[in-house]
C-alpha cells in the first residue's frame, strides 16, 4: 500500500515536479507538495494541483483499465461510443496479459492456483469487452437520434422566435418545443444509465480483477 501525505511543506529542494515536470516550477523549501510513496519504489512529489497518475503508484495490470474508466467524461453523451469501444480495447489487452501469465504459470507451476484465477480473470475481461461494444454500438445509436432532435430543437427554436415576435406562436408548437427538450434529456439520460450499467461490471462479481 503506498504511503502518501497531501498537505506537506517542503523543507528542502525537491526538484521537479514528477507530473507536469515544469521547469519553471520547482519544488522548492516552503512550497506545498503532495507525496507518495509506492511500495518497492521511490518517492513521488507533485504540486497540489497536479493529479498523481494511477501509473506511477501501482504496477497492477489493470491500471490502464481504471485510468480509463476514470477519464471517462460523463457529460459528453457524443463520445460515449468511442469511449466505450476504447475502453473494450484496453479490457481485451489487459485479458490477454492475464492469459498468457496464466499459461506461463501453468507452463512451470501447474499446480498453482493463480494459473487458473488469472485465466477466469481474462475470459471475464473479455467477456466485458463484448459488453462494452455491444453498449457503444447502442450509445452511437442513441447519440445519433439525440443529434437528429437537437437538429430539430435548434431549427423550431429558429422559428418560435419569429413567430413570438410577431405574436403567431400557437400551443401546439410550444408544446412541440417542450416535448423536444425533454426526449433529447430522455435519451442523454439513457445514455448514461447504458454507461453507467456496463461500467458496473465488477461490482456484482464475485471474482474480478478490476
Amino acid at each position: 500500500m503506498a504511503r502518501t501525505n497531501m498537505v506537506a511543506h517542503a523543507r528542502k529542494e525537491q526538484g521537479l515536479c514528477a507530473v507536469c515536470r515544469n521547469k519553471e516550477r520547482p519544488i522548492k523549501i516552503g512550497d506545498p507538495y503532495k507525496w507518495v510513496k509506492p511500495r518497492y519504489r521511490g518517492k513521488i512529489v507533485a504540486h497540489p494541483d497536479c493529479v498523481i497518475p494511477l501509473s506511477m503508484v501501482s504496477s497492477a495490470k489493470t491500471v490502464p483499465i481504471t485510468e480509463a474508466v476514470e477519464s471517462l467524461n460523463r457529460d459528453d453523451h457524443e463520445g460515449v461510443a468511442e469511449a466505450l469501444n476504447s475502453l473494450a480495447e484496453t479490457a481485451r489487452e489487459v485479458g490477454e496479459e492475464y492469459r498468457q501469465s496464466a499459461e506461463n504459470k501453468q507452463e512451470y507451476f501447474p499446480d498453482d492456483e493463480a494459473a487458473a484465477e488469472w485465466s477466469d480473470w481474462a475470459d471475464q475481461l473479455d467477456s466485458w469487452a463484448d459488453d462494452l461494444e455491444s453498449a457503444a454500438s447502442e450509445a452511437e445509436s442513441e447519440a445519433g437520434e439525440v443529434e437528429d432532435l437537437k437538429g430539430e430543437l435548434t431549427t423550431l427554436q429558429e422559428e418560435l422566435a419569429e413567430l413570438d415576435a410577431k405574436e403567431e406562436m400557437t400551443d401546439e408548437e410550444s408544446e412541440r418545443h417542450d416535448e423536444l427538450e425533454q426526449e433529447i434529456e430522455d435519451k442523454e439520460g439513457e445514455i448514461d444509465t447504458k454507461k453507467d450499467e456496463v461500467l458496473a461490471h465488477c461490482d456484482e462479481a464475485d471474482n474480478c480483477p478490476i
